[in-house]
């Protein structure tokens, strides 16, 4: 190294094996001199060094040095030291590499050029400039994708496309003169056919592929020698920059539309949508799309490009087999899920990496897809115990035909509903419009994020509130028609929003619940706006702000929720005057009190109820023993159809009639302790 404090100011250039050092001879006019081959062994000519490895054995160069100088003929060496290099590495195996030019074919960025006849209308600008120009009509997502990718067309050189040494991919249709040097590039099988002198009908009948393409021989146009095609593969870039060309063909079979039909591939161009990982994609797949699709067609070949990051391992580190972190799909898939690693990815925000791994889809299992599947699981049993089937009949009994939509709606007249069957329904309408949009608009973050809130406030409000609407626990067979109808409805249209994100759950859940053959042939849910009040909604979110903060005081005071209270104070910020009586029912109950006052101003029932300390202590008893007997069912593995000999406690002899009700049971008598029999 040479810097101002340290080496003896004399620089050593060697021009072919490095990239400074070719820089610095392509200024100075130094001569090019290759000295190693592919494998890093020096080349013929060249003394000593001939077949000897530079990368095996770096030291070479001085120890021939040190040999002269104990020969005594010159001091060449003044002090050998030890200096820590960065050197390039293979990224997969590690091993280290070594700089060396190579003659590649390249596309020139910067020569203005014409196209034949004007076609194009691009005349006296540069691919550069043209492909610019391209880009800043895609649209972007994030938008910085934008500023990235102009960044790397202002300041690449000139796009290499070939590969040395390579069998596979793309055959380059350079023909060039090793007399003369003159060279050409066909453009087709057809413009090659004209110009063969040999070899085509050993080629044709095959794909334009090593090693039937090398068969066919041309004649020079300038020296009229013997030409054969470079020896060349292209970038494999190249192949993937033409996808909009040469895969849209007729029924997905014969030549691409491109050629055969242009008014048809017009109809399939360009792409809506395509989506690939940003780091390294600005210089290879993006950059080769835009740029074919600018030599070709002066435009993009997508309308809109979804960037994201890089999946890490939980430390952020990259996958690496290597490193021992590296997580197959398959055993991924089996491992956490296929639904939930869609969902991690779908969740976060495209343009940062995603850190992956065991606790991000535990998080995903317990926060979202299990508060899903449980709360299938008690409609799906509950519907069941009740013998409940889902109805045909539209919400409003149209005239028209009915769709298979109006399958899955709920059939009691919207005035006559449960609050909680109305506020679900008008919160999943807004669901549903949300989604769509989102979705549209190419978001899944917030698609998934809409989800994920509905779900809670599905599973944690209106299953929680309407657990005494079923089975046992209620005789009002309207109100549970209500119930199933409503719960039915939202929960298989709400596998259709989740369709998309998660194919596996929504397929097995949707077809049970619709009876359908698939949810990926259901049809989009449509909003129902006479289903939407968001007075009830806002009033609704008004009464869980209150429940918490009621909750939140009898955790302070130590005084559980099965405990009923004969008042409650309440302080807000928040104008509950607009709550309806319905609503004010709904806190009641989540709080267990039998009055509620806020900000000493607003009270309900407006008719203070007035209750005994004694039949308060008497209410919180019964309540208590009911979910006694309840456990000791479930730690007896009973199921909710199994019957029992119940004996309860003398003191509840008047609730006899209740517990029979509330209880699946053969016999039920008086006792002096509780006690259940199979």
């Amino acid at each position: 190294p040479i810097t101002v404090t340290d080496g003896t100011g004399m620089v050593h250039t060697a021009v072919s094996a490095g990239t400074e050092d070719f820089k610095l001879g392509k200024k100075l006019g130094l001569p090019m001199i290759p000295v190693i081959g592919d494998n890093a062994d020096y080349l013929s000519d060249l003394g000593f060094l001939t077949g000897k490895n530079a990368k095996k054995h770096p030291e070479l160069i001085l120890d021939y040095l040190l040999e002269k100088d104990k020969k005594g003929v010159k001091k060449w060496v003044y002090e050998v030291e030890n200096y820590a290099h960065r050197y390039p590495g293979c990224w997969r195996c590690k091993t280290e590499l070594v700089w060396k030019v190579e003659d590649e074919w390249y596309i020139a960025m910067d020569k203005k050029s014409k196209p034949e006849g004007g076609r194009l209308k691009v005349e006296n600008k540069t691919l550069r400039e043209r492909m610019i120009a391209v880009a800043k009509k895609i649209k972007w997502m994030p938008q910085f994708g934008l500023d990235r990718e102009l960044d790397w067309l202002k300041n690449m050189h000139d796009w290499l496309i070939s590969k040395k040494n390579r069998y596979w991919g793309l055959a380059l249709p350079i023909y060039e003169c090793k007399k003369c040097g003159h060279f050409e590039v066909f453009g087709s099988k057809e413009e090659l056919k004209k110009r063969a002198s040999a070899g085509w009908e050993k080629f044709d009948g095959h794909s334009p592929h090593k090693p039937f393409i090398d068969e066919v021989k041309i004649r020079c146009n300038k020296c009229n020698s013997e030409v054969s095609r470079t020896n060349d593969v292209g970038n494999p870039w190249l192949d993937a920059g033409i996808v909009g060309f040469s895969t849209i063909t007729k029924n997905n079979k014969g030549i691409p539309l491109y050629l055969s039909d242009k008014k048809e591939w017009e109809k399939w161009f360009p792409a809506d949508f395509i989506t690939e990982s940003f780091p390294g994609q600005f210089k290879n797949w993006f950059y080769a799309l835009i740029a074919m699709s600018t030599v070709l067609e002066n435009r993009s070949q997508f309308k809109t490009v979804l960037g994201f990051g890089t999946m890490l391992d939980e430390a952020g580190k990259p996958f690496h087999k290597s490193v021992g972190n590296a997580i197959e799909f398959v055993e991924g898939a089996d491992r956490f899920g296929a639904d939930i690693i869609r969902w991690v990815c779908c969740t976060e925000n495209p343009a940062n990496n995603v850190l992956f791994g065991e606790h991000k889809t535990q998080d995903v299992m317990r926060q979202f897809y299990l508060i899903l599947w449980n709360t299938y699981k008690f409609f799906v049993e509950y519907a069941n115990l009740d013998k409940w089937r889902p109805s045909v009949i539209a919400i409003r009994q149209p005239a028209k035909k009915q769709s298979r939509q109006d399958r899955h709606v709920a059939i009691v007249p919207r005035d006559d509903k449960n609050i909680l069957d109305r506020w679900i329904l008008s919160r999943f309408n807004g669901l549903i419009g949300k989604v769509k949009r989102y979705l549209i608009d190419y978001n899944a973050r917030d698609a998934t994020a809409e989800i994920e809130n509905f779900v809670s406030d599905l599973s944690t409000w209106y299953i929680r509130r309407s657990r005494d609407r079923v089975w046992l626990n209620s005789d009002n067979q309207k109100d549970k028609q209500s119930f199933y109808q409503t719960s039915h409805s939202v929960l298989s249209n709400l596998m259709i929003l989740l369709s998309p994100v998660m194919p596996f759950i929504s397929e097995e859940l949707f077809t049970n619940l619709a009876g359908e053959n698939s949810v990926h042939l259901a049809e989009w849910p449509k909003v129902d706006k006479q289903l939407m009040d968001p007075a009830l909604e806002h009033q609704m979110l008004l009464a869980r702000k209150m429940v918490e903060l009621g909750h939140a005081k009898r955790k302070s005071l130590a005084v559980k929720v099965r405990i009923p209270l004969s008042r409650m104070e309440i302080e807000t910020t928040d104008d509950v005057s607009q709550i309806t009586d319905a609503v004010w029912e709904v806190i009641l109950r989540e709080l267990n009190v039998k009055n509620v006052r806020v900000n000493k101003k607003y009270q309900y029932p407006k008719k203070e109820v007035h209750i005994s300390e004694e039949e308060l202590r008497m209410e919180g008893e019964v309540r208590n023993l009911l979910r006694q007997i309840q456990s000791e069912r479930k730690a007896l593995g009973l199921s909710p159809t199994d019957r029992i000999d119940l004996t309860i406690p003398e003191s509840f002899e008047k609730f006899l009639p209740y517990f029979s009700k509330r209880v699946m049971n053969r016999k039920i008598q008086i006792g002096s302790k509780l006690s259940i029999k199979i």
